[in-house]
Order: C-alpha cells, then structure tokens, then sequence
C-alpha cells in the first residue's frame, strides 16, 4: 500500500542556501542547535551509526556547481507532527517545536532522534542568519530531497511549494529573508 504523505518534510536531505556564482567557495556553517536531540536506537545499526554527529554533510553538496558564498542548514532543526491536514493551513510560526530532529534524515530512523512510522503530516523548523554582504545577491534554497510534499516558509510567507519524493528541488527566497538577523524556516 503506498501510503501519500501530504506536506511532510519526512526526509530533508542535504540542506543550504547559496548565492549563484561560479567564484570559489566560502563556506558559513548554520548552528546546529543540538541540546536536546538524541539518536534513538535502531533496529538496524552500522559500524557509522554513532559517528555520524550532529553536523551530517558538512562538505559543499554540489561540487560542480561552487557558490562564492553558502550556508549549510544541515544540523539539529525542531520538528513536531501536525494532528490533521486541516492543521497545516496554520503553521506554528514564531513557536518553538516539541522535539529535536536531525537533518537530514528520514523519521522513520534512529539517526533522526524521532524513529516513528506513525507521522502522516508534519512541521519541521529551523532558523539561521545572513549576512548583510549577501545583500543585492540572488539566495536560493537548496533541498536534496524531500519525501513527497513541502511547502517551504520563511519568516512566516510561503516561498514555495514541492512535489515529489527524493527529487531535489531548489526556491529563490531572496524576497524574504531578513539580513543580519535570525531567519525562520
């Protein structure tokens, strides 16, 4: 039975936000928040299971297409299941999610920090910071993958929508991010 799971980022996969420029790369790393999050023991583990840290990724995701500047998202991102569809018309925006979820992973494993297989609909948040030299430049949302629909905020406006499982999808979200200050995704 394939079950459809309706605007759930149940598997986020590599993560940044990166200017279009083709001159070196110079890496900024988002701030893992990683106080409360803990891997959950899988039924299955391997010898990299407890090696992979709270920073999964860490290196450029995309080598052939260098940015001059790039913040990886990767890292711990609060996340909390939404009780109905109905409830996704109002994300809870400026709220601080119940739990901790690595990112990127998929809810079903240990490595997330959730492991459920019962999360039909969620909410997944995290914030970050650009810089004022980003100002001017086209920034653009970079997601690896997500399994099978998003619709992607930030700072509370809908920059974008998603369909599709384990496709990467990309968002200009220039218009609505606020520099030298905390962003909300």
């Amino acid at each position: 039975m394939h079950l459809v799971q309706s605007f759930v980022l149940s598997c986020l996969a590599a993560t940044s936000l990166a200017l279009p420029s083709n001159e070196g790369t110079k890496h900024q790393q988002s701030k893992a928040r990683s106080a409360g999050y803990s891997l959950k023991e899988p039924p299955l583990t391997t010898p990299w299971t407890d090696k992979v840290g709270t920073n999964p990724w860490p290196e450029y995701p995309r080598p052939l297409l260098q940015r001059s500047e790039w913040k990886n998202l990767n890292g711990v991102w609060k996340y909390e299941s939404a009780p109905s569809l109905d409830a996704l018309q109002q994300p809870p925006f400026g709220q601080e999610l119940a739990q901790d979820v690595l990112i990127p992973s998929c809810l079903e494993s240990g490595l997330s920090g959730i492991q459920t297989d019962s999360a039909l609909y969620s909410w997944f948040s995290t914030s970050f910071e650009v810089s004022s030299s980003w100002k001017g430049e086209q920034a653009v949302l970079n997601f690896g993958a997500v399994d099978y629909e998003a619709t992607v905020f930030v700072n509370g406006k809908k920059a974008g929508f998603h369909r599709g499982g384990y496709f990467r999808f990309a968002l200009d979200v220039t218009e609505y991010l606020k520099f030298d200050q905390q962003n909300e995704l």
